[in-house]
């Protein structure tokens, strides 16, 4: 029955992040130095429409993220936002994460506006992997309707459905994306996070001084 609250146990140290604004010149120097400070092991990735392409060679903040015979290009502000994103991950046990579309050209479902994967600036994710957690997927382990503006989280009935939903929460109000959108906002990202960044150059701090519109 969904009538009943299961109690659900996660670790301790798990922090809601809270948006940090950075001095403008923290962040506007060279978005590729950034990832070199950071210590992101990529090389460079030309493609159409993309400012800044990259080719991420390892993982992204501690997590490693594949997809079947495809690489992990785009452009390098969403590798920034991803590499930071990545301590939030692995916090709730996430040490690997499937994507089936980074960089990719196409229109927004429904309009002639160019989706921002288009640009390098998006990615949709499905799974969530880790020793202790077991295999998550969006479509099967998110619970929908949760939350408000209040409290993000809400009630989960599983164990699962709570990372889910705590990990969808830190990420909108991380600062570090424009969109997060999950499954409820509507049928089409009904099995995966879609994470969106601005350009590098109309970003004035890592973190925006507001949530994620999702």
């Amino acid at each position: 029955m969904r009538g009943a609250c299961l109690l659900v146990l996660l670790p301790s140290t798990i922090a809601f992040a809270q948006p940090v604004m950075r001095p403008a010149d923290d962040v506007l120097t060279s978005c590729t130095a950034e990832l070199d400070r950071r210590g992101v092991a990529w090389k460079p990735a030309k493609r159409a429409g993309v400012a800044h392409g990259v080719e991420i060679i390892g993982s992204l903040g501690g997590v490693t993220l594949s997809a079947s015979g495809q690489p992990l290009v785009i452009d390098c502000s969403l590798a920034v936002s991803l590499d930071e994103a990545g301590r939030y991950l692995r916090e709730l046990g996430v040490e690997q994460a499937t994507f089936s579309s980074a960089y990719s050209r196409r229109n927004v479902r429904g309009t002639n506006r160019p989706s921002k994967h288009s640009y390098g600036l998006a990615i949709d994710v499905h799974t969530f992997n880790g020793t202790n957690l077991g295999t998550l997927r969006v479509d099967r382990d998110y619970e929908q309707g949760l939350g408000d503006d209040v409290d993000c989280v809400g009630r989960p009935l599983t164990q699962g459905g709570a990372v889910m939903k705590i990990l969808q929460c830190q990420l909108a109000r991380s600062g570090l994306f424009h969109l997060v959108l999950s499954p409820d906002f509507d049928d089409a990202h009904h099995d995966h996070f879609h994470l969106e960044v601005k350009p590098w150059s109309q970003r004035t701090g890592l973190r925006a001084p507001v949530p994620a519109i999702h």
